[in-house]
């Protein structure tokens, strides 16, 4: 899997911290294996969505993977939590949302709560990595509004008839075709 990526991306990789907010050691284990082989060492685990928010200002992470299912309220719950952080650089700390099932009104509710990217469980290390490599070249403009704060949720170029069509500043990176059930939202 490491000679997936070439060796100067890694270099890059190597610098980044990584905060997991699961409380599943089985997951957590699997991504701590994912993210070193990819040469990420700097991985800081939390149990629940309090310690995830009291480590995510402590170490200040690169990204985050949140389970959809993390105590005491769910991901979402915590995903809202960051995206309204006094700070705005915490605020705007890319999310993974990671949940056993994604049903299209999950996806919906973890892309409206501001995440930057959705990861069906189980995750194939291919998919793991390819998340990762997403919200790090992910050049959506970040959107603060009174209903919604995080990347913009548009993720594709529509065709569009009319004379004003709003443009998304940078165009998001082109993405592999996928199944719904992967889908980034």
């Amino acid at each position: 899997m490491s000679s997936s990526i070439p060796s100067a991306p890694r270099r890059i990789l190597s610098a980044l911290k990584v905060l997991i907010v699961d409380d599943s050691p089985h997951m957590q284990a699997i991504l701590k294996r994912v993210l070193t082989d990819m040469n990420i060492r700097d991985l800081v685990v939390a149990k629940d969505g309090e310690a995830g928010l009291t480590e995510l200002r402590r170490i200040h992470p690169d990204f985050i993977f949140v389970d959809w299912t993390v105590k005491p309220e769910g991901g979402s719950h915590f995903a809202r939590a960051v995206r309204s952080l006094e700070d705005g650089v915490l605020a705007r700390t890319p999310l993974i949302m990671m949940a056993a099932q994604s049903d299209v009104m999950r996806v919906k509710g973890a892309r409206d709560a501001g995440i930057n990217a959705f990861l069906a469980k189980p995750a194939s290390v291919q998919a793991i990595m390819s998340r990762v490599l997403w919200v790090l070249s992910d050049a959506r403009p970040f959107i603060q509004s009174d209903h919604y704060t995080g990347p913009d949720r548009r993720t594709r170029t529509l065709a569009h008839e009319g004379d004003e069509r709003r443009q998304a500043l940078v165009p998001p990176p082109a993405k592999p075709a996928r199944t719904a059930r992967h889908a980034a939202r």
